[in-house]
């Protein structure tokens, strides 16, 4: 029995490039028909219909919206490879031939490259495993809504590891684009690497009543700004200086007129840290802050709303990913990612299996010192990148089986 050749990172690399069209259509019509949300329907069906093409077997209806899909190789692991599909509630202003057509709704944050991306990587693995060259198995994990969570306080990251669908994975691999590395670069780091992120909802109660006399009132106004400077100083005071944390109050609404004095003050923001015990006191002591307040008369209703974790690399899968990107584009290309204080719901997915999040360069160099960062109307990306994230992701479960039957 002939041993099958082993798969190089320069062999995918030029397996990708041969794609890089097939990718460029993918992300394109994807963009052109953006959905919010647990609505991506149509993004679902382009998705599954690519895979049966492909002849891979597929799950659909996966996290309500999700396509999942098993490429079967040698008797070796199972990796899982993710990508998100879901838009965000954008008005795009790029005036390009492939811009949105749904008013309001934009992919501002790269999920349609990565969708078509991880497409490119499925057909890659699927040659590979129909040569008899792919040393295990492979789950597409085509994840919707990771922008936004539902009524039941659930993202599609969320939803997938519930439903199983990470089930018995030895590892799971994911990318997400980065508009300040130019195309051809790549970063990563192991263990944390993005923030946990919640929300909390904080109502100042008083008594209103006449401007011209607050003596007959508890002005929730006032009051706030005492709440505001004590949580200022949570994370300057209460967590230590060498733990990485923030909390921001985004909104602040009371009062209708200028000579009323409201009942109610409300406030929303969101709270950011590197690990659970970070987390858990910054939680805490945000709603001790709170109540500053009752000594003068005032209430707070504090609620806290649980998002993502913080999405930490596990060492072994980074080992695997750094080696694979070297291997792939060469030590120069492959830097060490900084801690970003952005949240990201694969971060489920890698306390479910060891996993690894990469970034990958979207920046066009001749673009020079101006940039398209994500979450804007102008986002944009280098899709000479689309070929290098298809590739980074086969490689990455490549390496991972080769390394670890």
């Amino acid at each position: 029995m002939s041993i099958p050749t082993p798969v190089t990172g320069q062999e995918l690399l030029d397996r990708a490039h041969k794609l890089h069209e097939q990718i460029r259509i993918w992300r394109r019509t994807i963009h052109r028909y953006p959905e919010l949300t647990f609505t991506e329907q149509h993004t679902a069906s382009l998705v599954n219909a690519a895979l049966i093409d492909l002849g891979i077997e597929t799950e659909t209806e996966v996290a309500k919206t999700g396509v999942v899909g098993h490429i079967r190789g040698g008797k070796g692991p199972t990796v899982g490879l993710r990508a998100d599909m879901d838009a965000l509630p954008i008005t795009e202003i790029n005036g390009s031939e492939f811009d949105s057509s749904r008013p309001g709704i934009m992919h501002a944050c790269g999920h349609d490259a990565h969708t078509a991306m991880l497409l490119g990587a499925a057909t890659i693995l699927k040659g590979l495993a129909d040569e008899q060259r792919l040393p295990g198995h492979i789950r597409l994990l085509f994840q919707p809504s990771e922008e936004a969570q539902d009524d039941e306080g659930k993202s599609g990251g969320m939803r997938m590891v519930e439903e199983g669908a990470l089930h018995g994975l030895d590892a799971v691999f994911g990318l997400h684009v980065d508009p300040f590395h130019d195309a051809g670069i790549v970063a990563t780091r192991p263990g944390p690497m993005m923030a946990a992120a919640d929300m909390f909802e904080l109502t100042i109660v008083g008594s209103g009543g006449h401007a011209a006399r607050p003596q007959s009132t508890i002005d929730p106004i006032a009051l706030s700004a005492h709440v505001i400077n004590a949580i200022q100083q949570v994370v300057s005071r209460r967590l230590n200086p060498l733990e990485p944390g923030v909390i921001t109050i985004g909104t602040i609404h009371g009062g209708t007129v200028n000579n009323v004095i409201p009942d109610r003050v409300t406030m929303t923001g969101t709270i950011r840290s590197f690990s659970e015990e970070a987390r858990k006191l910054l939680q805490d002591e945000l709603a001790r802050a709170c109540r500053v307040i009752e000594p003068l008369g005032g209430r707070a209703e504090y609620t806290l709303f649980p998002g993502y974790p913080p999405t930490v690399n596990s060492p072994e899968a980074t080992d695997v990913m750094l080696g694979a990107m070297r291997d792939l584009l060469g030590e120069a290309q492959v830097k060490e990612a900084t801690m970003g204080m952005g949240a990201e719901d694969f971060s489920f997915m890698a306390q479910a299996a060891p996993g690894n999040f990469l970034r990958l360069g979207v920046h066009n160099p001749a673009w020079g010192e101006q940039f398209y960062p994500v979450h804007r109307a102008d986002f944009r990306m280098d899709e000479d990148a689309l070929p290098i994230g298809a590739a980074a992701l086969a490689a990455a479960a490549i390496r991972w089986m080769q390394e670890k039957r």
